[in-house]
């Protein structure tokens, strides 16, 4: 048994020594293919895993994404809360999609509750709108859902922000020129009663 251990041990420092060439020599020739062992703590030879450089390369580039991939965004739920339940307490059709108002308000770097105001104030959050999904009266066209509509919306409103207007006073006279003092007026009113 004890030669066996030698002679597995001898065996074992062979390889390593093998394997450790191969992979200066691959360094150099780029071209030459290289061997990871991994050893399970017994002194059998046999109990060696090899596994060829290109499942080792695989290997490390899955981890790598994996410990890079960014953790997943989950939207801040009392904002949720506050969006969802003031639109709802206005049996207002955009009520169920209060996670998607402050997710697009997150993306695009506005305050959460500016675009259900401005829902509330043109159409009853949703009630009586524009055109088809548009409860902003924003633009000339309707949107193909609700989602698109805050996103879009969203997204036109942070060019408001963009330029420093980030506040309803300042972004009512391009918003609604004819009424900018009382339009502004009345989405401050309806952002503070969804909350801070």
């Amino acid at each position: 048994m004890k030669n066996l251990l030698i002679k597995g041990n001898k065996t074992l420092a062979i390889t390593t020594g093998i394997l450790v060439a191969g992979a200066i020599l691959n360094s150099f020739a780029g071209d030459m293919p290289i061997n990871y062992v991994e050893a399970n703590g017994s002194s059998d030879i046999a109990n060696l895993s090899i596994s060829t450089s290109r499942q080792v390369e695989e290997t490390l580039i899955v981890k790598k994404y994996v410990a890079n991939e960014p953790p997943k965004y989950t939207p801040d739920a009392q904002k949720v809360e506050n969006v969802r339940k003031y639109l709802a307490g206005r049996n207002a059709p955009l009520a169920e999609y209060a996670e998607e108002f402050v997710k697009a308000a997150d993306h695009y770097g506005i305050d959460y509750r500016i675009i259900a105001a401005i829902s509330v104030i043109e159409s009853g959050g949703g009630k009586h709108n524009f055109k088809a999904y548009n409860a902003w009266g924003w633009g000339k066209s309707p949107f193909e859902n609700w989602t698109d509509g805050i996103w879009s919306v969203s997204a036109g409103i942070s060019r408001y922000y963009s330029r420093g207007l980030t506040r309803p006073e300042l972004i009512a006279p391009y918003y609604c020129p004819p009424n900018a003092v009382k339009w502004a007026q009345n989405v401050n009113y309806v952002m503070n009663q969804i909350g801070n």
